[in-house]
């Protein structure tokens, strides 16, 4: 089993000493605990550390699971969506979809009555031809109060500035691009030079393909 650096550096750390508190093990990397949660979580999914309440974390010993370094990383995405029991042509639902011409008043409320993170705006073929965030909507509620009547083409991220992924796209491949733009999601289109979006991956699911698939080994 391979880990980064600051992995190693963890690991290391807590041989010596166990148990340690989040704050000492981020202390000692002079890090942020933000910054290396990630790390303890991976850590603790594969049993390398154990954490206990109020106490912090430890090291377990060598006892590394198997895992298929190259199914976990490189499984395409669309088999994530997949894992979800859900077609994926029916992942991106139509509420989640507005047109350039509504206005931000219909887009608040699509939003927050799907609890979804962004919304994506389509032409009359289907096509994304922006993305709206929750953010992108507070900023322009705070600074507009006329909201009933400004359009979402005003205020959308306009392709081809959106990001976006593809279904053959493996795991790391989209975790790269989520990481490096400092998004949530990314929407999913049918093919690289396609506008039609089929879908979305986010953050929240490759952490739950992560744990899936170490529940899995721990259970056999």
């Amino acid at each position: 089993m391979d880990f980064t650096k600051r992995q190693t550096r963890i690991i290391n750390m807590l041989k010596q000493t166990s148990p340690l508190t989040s704050e000492k093990i981020a202390g000692n990397l002079e890090l942020s605990v933000s910054t290396i949660r990630p790390d303890l979580r991976f850590l603790t999914s594969v049993e390398i550390l154990n954490a206990r309440p109020k106490v912090g974390y430890e090291f377990k010993g060598n006892q590394l699971l198997n895992f298929d370094y190259d199914h976990i990383y490189q499984t395409p995405i669309s088999e994530i969506l997949l894992l979800y029991q859900t077609p994926i042509s029916e992942i991106l639902l139509p509420t989640t979809e507005i047109k350039a011409s509504d206005t931000l008043q219909v887009a608040v409320g699509k939003l927050f009555l799907k609890d979804v993170g962004s919304l994506y705006v389509v032409n009359e073929k289907g096509d994304l031809v922006g993305l709206i965030s929750r953010k992108d909507l507070l900023r322009a509620s705070l600074n507009n109060s006329n909201v009933q009547s400004m359009m979402a083409s005003i205020i959308m991220t306009r392709m081809p500035n959106i990001i976006t992924a593809t279904p053959d796209m493996s795991v790391i491949e989209a975790g790269k691009l989520l990481l490096l733009h400092k998004v949530d999601s990314l929407p999913v289109v049918e093919k690289q030079s396609s506008r039609h979006a089929i879908g979305k991956i986010t953050k929240n699911r490759i952490f739950q393909h992560f744990i899936e698939i170490g529940m899995k080994t721990i259970n056999n």
